[in-house]
């Protein structure tokens, strides 16, 4: 079977167009993610204990190159807030986000010369979740793969250069801060 028969027009999976005639039904699919979660967490340990802190820059270009090549069928645009959205909407719920600011700050995105800075609270991320199934800590392998796919992604939408650092982890929601550098790269 071609995988393009079973998913959308941007490849997301979509169970409900699997033909009857493979079987199965979507508590199967929910028990084959539950694996894969416990093995993604078992290679990324694994991966840490081999590679010590190289792991999360590897790791990090593989989500970064990813993020460019996800991108390239999205819209291009210079315009900060569409490409979040555009982003938004092709990660889907997986590893929702929504831009945030302290309550003092007037305006989601800070300008300071060639530099744009805005602040994304990820809620429901299913890094966090196989982390959490695992009981493996947050900011290693598996989240850098995220903050490089969210890098490649912007860089690619907006051609800029772009970087994503990490504001706070928790159980429910991490914030972090991307900061674009107008330009070009």
């Amino acid at each position: 079977m071609d995988m393009r028969e079973i998913t959308d027009n941007i490849g997301t999976f979509k169970p409900e167009l699997v033909p009857k005639e493979t079987g199965g039904d979507i508590d199967d699919y929910e028990d084959a993610l539950h694996v894969l979660m416990k093995f993604m967490g078992s290679m990324s340990s694994a991966l840490e204990q081999v590679s010590g802190r190289g792991a999360n820059a590897i790791v990090y270009q593989a989500g970064k190159r990813m993020g460019h090549d996800a991108a390239k069928m999205m819209e291009k645009t210079d315009d900060l807030e569409k490409a979040l959205f555009e982003m938004g909407e092709v990660l889907g719920h997986e590893f929702y986000y929504v831009k945030w600011k302290p309550s003092e700050q007037d305006s989601y995105v800070i300008q300071k010369d060639n530099e744009v800075t805005v602040k994304l609270l990820f809620m429901d991320c299913v890094v966090r979740q196989t982390l959490r199934r695992t009981g493996l800590p947050q900011k290693g392998p598996l989240c850098y793969l995220l903050y490089g796919y969210m890098v490649g992604a912007v860089e690619e939408i907006m051609d800029v250069k772009g970087k994503l650092d990490i504001d706070h982890v928790g159980p429910n929601a991490c914030l972090k801060t991307l900061t674009i550098k107008w330009g070009g790269k």
